[in-house]
């Protein structure tokens, strides 16, 4: 998290200077206003996309954080490692995205649900934490937002068709979803907005063992779930996962710091 905002920092610092220097020398500093554009440009990605991209960083230059009780996050930054006496803690997360809901469902549908549920916790042979963050959501601006992503959803629907058949039933369940929001929203009902994320912890006796094993849990916790829930599971890098981290302790307390913190 830090890595992110530092390198956002000294890419914003460096713009300003650079559109200074652009004013002090005149028309003649093409070059001043183009590496500020440039810089604004990397501050933006950095602040939105930085989690694809830093870690490329970090692992390149071999950077390791160590965060308060010793937990470290290494330079790959997609998994939270601790040392005890005994050997190595290891824990991955992941977001899961829920595209259906049994409150718009007939009653043989909300059982297939619920079985497809337990069918899925019975097939672990892993300890998995499911975490739920929930919070009500002002309707007035809601409505806007849900049609803009259902857009979203459709447009990439629409290009992706051709070439991935799986990214294909993703956006049409996600399109169903929002479709399905959307008329629960015209009947009345108050909407609240839940985020979802999962953990599962390894141990080994050495670093690489621990890490091995909670690299092949996820991929089957992933697998289990994503296929008996019909959700869409992926493992978090960088600062998504952090902030999954962080929130094992300390959450938002309201909407609006729940929004920025997922923006």
């Amino acid at each position: 998290m830090f890595l992110n905002r530092a390198v956002t920092v000294a890419a914003l610092v460096g713009g300003f200077l650079a559109i200074i220097i652009s004013f002090i020398f005149g028309g003649g500093s093409v070059l001043f206003a183009l590496l500020a554009a440039f810089l604004f440009t990397v501050s933006v990605l950095t602040w939105k996309y930085g989690y694809l991209f830093i870690p490329m960083i970090t692992k390149a230059t071999n950077v390791v954080e160590i965060r308060d009780g010793g937990y470290e996050v290494p330079p790959s930054r997609d998994y939270i490692l601790k040392k005890t006496p005994s050997g190595y803690y290891s824990t991955k997360f992941m977001e899961i995205r829920y595209y259906e809901s049994s409150m718009d469902k007939g009653e043989e549908e909300k059982r297939t649900m619920f079985e497809a549920f337990e069918k899925a916790i019975s097939s672990l042979r892993y300890i998995v934490k499911i975490s739920l963050l929930i919070s009500a959501i002002d309707l007035s601006k809601h409505i806007d937002d849900i049609k803009t992503r259902r857009s979203k959803a459709e447009t990439q629907r629409a290009a992706e068709g051709r070439v991935k058949a799986d990214e294909l039933i993703k956006y049409d369940r996600e399109i169903a979803m929002w479709n399905r929001l959307l008329d629960r929203l015209g009947k009345g009902e108050r909407p609240v907005e839940v985020i979802a994320f999962g953990s599962t912890t390894a141990f080994g006796l050495t670093r690489e063992e621990a890490v091995s094993r909670v690299s092949r849990q996820s991929k089957e916790v992933r697998t289990v779930l994503s296929s008996s829930m019909g959700c869409d599971i992926r493992e978090l890098k960088d600062l998504e996962m952090l902030k999954c981290f962080e929130w094992e302790l300390f959450f938002p307390t309201s909407e609006e710091e729940l929004k920025d913190e997922i923006f």
